[in-house]
């Protein structure tokens, strides 16, 4: 009798057991449930506050001390620069007209006094040339620009449409073009007695207007030589004729480009 009345006290205690362990699995389910919808909740809140936008700038905080002043620079003074002690200054070079310049004789300066224009010291030819190149030369060039400059894009105008057909031959604005010479406006370029001169290119053959300022400067002055008779401007008239002036008496004309009457003196900026 005691013996049945253990062993039934031991399946009610193991029963209970088994029923408190179901309890316990329940509550952990379910606190899970509530610990993902906490974490959901959490989720949708953060990303609430990110849409929430940025406030106005707030004011600026008072600025900080001074910090140490750094160490002194290095200036390195350029070409026509000076600098002593904290003090740099230009020395600004200016030109004036009948210098000996790059080559050539300076004819016209800007108001500036630093740019210009200059001529060759010497006619690029020691007789007259034709203006067009050759027989089949008479074409038009539309190098009809005037003025300080224009005689650049003249010049690089007339060279294209003569040699378009790749004809060979010389003419006035190739001449001026092919010009170069050293820094003393005499001796040619690379020449095994002075190998290691400075060599001036970029010459062309001047508008009307800057061969007439090339005259009015230079030539009173006996600044330079130039034949009396005329000379050839890039200055195109017609599609057979093209300017020229004569350094003799003033005149300006316009003739064939088929005509050797015209000399050529290349002018170059600066």
């Amino acid at each position: 009798m005691k013996k049945l009345a253990i062993t039934a006290l031991s399946c009610l205690c193991f029963n209970s057991a088994q029923a408190g362990d179901v309890d316990m699995w329940e509550h952990i389910g379910k606190l899970q449930d509530q610990m993902v919808l906490v974490s959901n909740q959490i989720i949708a809140l953060a990303n609430r506050i990110a849409s929430i936008p940025a406030g106005p700038q707030g004011p600026q905080g008072m600025p900080g001390q001074k910090g140490e002043r750094g160490p002194a620079g290095h200036y390195q003074a350029g070409s026509g620069i000076r600098i002593e002690g904290e003090v740099i200054s230009a020395n600004i070079i200016t030109h004036q007209i009948g210098e000996l310049y790059q080559g050539g004789i300076v004819f016209w300066v800007d108001n500036t006094g630093q740019h210009g224009l200059i001529a060759s010291t010497r006619d690029v030819n020691a007789q007259g040339i034709q203006w067009r190149n050759g027989e089949s030369g008479n074409k038009i060039t539309n190098a009809r620009a005037d003025g300080i400059g224009a005689g650049e894009s003249n010049t690089r105008l007339i060279i294209s449409e003569q040699t378009i057909d790749n004809q060979t031959g010389q003419f006035a604005a190739l001449l001026a073009n092919q010009y170069s010479v050293s820094e003393d406006g005499e001796t040619p370029c690379i020449t095994p007695a002075n190998p290691q001169s400075l060599c001036y290119g970029g010459w062309y053959l001047p508008s009307i207007y800057e061969l007439s300022l090339l005259k009015a400067n230079l030539q009173p002055q006996g600044l330079t030589s130039f034949a009396p008779d005329y000379y050839w401007s890039s200055t195109e008239s017609s599609v057979s004729q093209a300017w020229l002036q004569n350094f003799s008496t003033g005149e300006v004309i316009a003739s064939d480009k088929a005509s050797t009457l015209g000399h050529v003196r290349a002018v170059r900026q600066f």
